[in-house]
């Protein structure tokens, strides 16, 4: 794969997820890909972000934080990081340190594990 298309696929792989997200609603009711569910019968730290999105992407936005509190935030780390990518690429940004890339992947990390713990014990994650 050459440059061009793989600097094509990279901006349009997010409009297509959310193009998809839009046209597909996903349920509750549907089958459960999560290893960790599956395993442990208990939700992940993660369970609820893909319905959550879709509701966000919809507008309903208490839907979406009932799904997953921490959706709003993924989705705002994940438009700055593609925007970031696409300047970057045109020279308009420098690429950022590993050490900042590390320390937001161990916050969000932490933050997520912590919502997580709240969730399990409060009795709020989603279902199996």
């Amino acid at each position: 794969m050459n440059a061009a298309w793989r600097d094509r696929l990279i901006l349009a792989a997010p409009l297509l997820g959310l193009s998809i997200l839009i046209v597909v609603s996903p349920t509750s009711e549907g089958p459960t890909f999560c290893p960790f569910a599956l395993c442990t019968g208990t939700a992940c730290p993660g369970c609820g972000m893909t319905r959550a999105a879709s509701a966000l992407i919809r507008g309903d936005i208490d839907a979406a934080m009932v799904l997953h509190p921490l959706v709003p935030l993924v989705a705002l780390q994940s438009a700055i990081g593609w925007g970031w990518d696409l300047l970057r690429r045109t020279g308009r940004a420098q690429p950022l340190n590993s050490g900042t890339v590390n320390a937001m992947l161990i916050g969000t990390g932490l933050v997520l594990l912590a919502v997580w713990v709240t969730r399990l014990l409060s009795g709020t994650l989603p279902p199996v």
